[in-house]
């Protein structure tokens, strides 16, 4: 009797000190975190989609919505293993296994490609970068994240080029009226993405659009909706967990004043904020007023997020969203 209690005992250590391996050694991979204290969208080039060209005929503008390409750390991916978990596009897969590409006469690596434990008919890989990291493609498509909107007034400057890539060859340059056309067709929210269409901005002007006939975009399981709250809201997810959040309420006239909201509500917020996702557009309103603005700062003072409602919407520069 005693000698089975000590056998079991011993088996039971046995199998709990491999679980405690098994979970230790399995990695949990995510994107580089994107610091939108930092993020400069008046300079640079971004992946771009577009909103409200309805108004470019009306109001002379549309809105450019700026994405930059999941960027992830090269040791890690190179460190991939089955049991491991990686996030693309918000999504976790679990890794069965890892091939890994050779591409050139020296044989450098072109992909890992890896082989998930969930049911994916498709192609899920991380391509290499000339800045050291990887980048996360599904079925031709890189992930990217959202960075901020930005109104773009027009006419476009004399140095704007517009240049369209059918067919993998890149055409002759167009000029600002040729995009100006394109973008008042009906279909341009379908045709101009971020996985397809890249652009330049130099001090606040847009001056180049790269856009090609493919891919056209990921499929309904990875593109739009739904978005994390936290994410469209350009916020940092890490920290929001601890972070201090305070209120204020936005008057026409008097601006935006302090409000006190107990402890309750302020989780209630934080809920939202980190598990929250923002579905759809509701109108192209974009309330200024009578808005309630929570702010999150870490107790080190750090900016992490400012999420705006309205009436129970998320208002955005370019109009008001849904959420649950």
């Amino acid at each position: 009797m005693k000698y089975s209690l000590i056998l079991t005992a011993v088996l039971l250590t046995l199998f709990l000190s491999f679980c405690a391996f098994a979970c230790a050694s399995a990695a949990e991979i995510r994107p580089i975190p994107v610091d939108h204290d930092t993020v400069d969208l008046s300079n640079g080039e971004f992946r771009l989609s577009v909103r409200s060209t309805g108004q470019i005929a009306k109001g002379g503008f549309f809105f450019a919505v700026l994405y930059q390409q999941d960027h992830y750390d090269a040791e890690q991916i190179k460190a991939l293993a089955a049991g491991d978990t990686v996030y693309m596009n918000d999504l976790p897969w679990t890794v069965s296994e890892v091939v890994i590409h050779a591409d050139g006469e020296d044989e450098s690596v072109a992909a890992y490609e890896i082989y998930p434990v969930e049911e994916f008919y498709g192609y899920l890989a991380f391509q290499p970068r000339e800045d050291g990291t990887f980048v996360a493609v599904i079925d031709d498509c890189a992930a990217v994240t959202l960075l901020g909107t930005v109104r773009v007034s027009l006419p476009l400057p004399d140095r704007f080029e517009y240049v369209r890539i059918a067919a993998g060859e890149e055409q002759d340059p167009l000029s600002a009226d040729d995009l100006t056309e394109a973008l008042k067709q009906e279909d341009a929210a379908e045709t101009f993405t971020a996985w397809n269409t890249s652009c330049v901005f130099e001090n606040g002007e847009l001056v180049r659009v790269v856009h090609s006939d493919y891919p056209e975009g990921m499929d309904e399981s990875f593109a739009g909706w739904p978005v994390p709250v936290w994410k469209f809201c350009h916020g940092l997810r890490d920290g929001l967990d601890t972070a201090v959040i305070t209120a204020s309420k936005t008057d026409c006239e008097a601006g935006p004043e302090p409000v006190e909201i107990t402890p309750e509500e302020a989780e209630s917020i934080r809920r939202m904020a980190i598990y929250g996702m923002v579905t759809k557009k509701a109108n192209d309103e974009s309330i200024t007023g009578n808005t309630w603005v929570y702010s999150f700062v870490t107790p080190a003072g750090k900016y992490l997020l400012s999420v705006e409602i309205y009436q129970g919407l998320i208002v955005s520069s370019d109009g008001m969203y849904s959420f649950q």
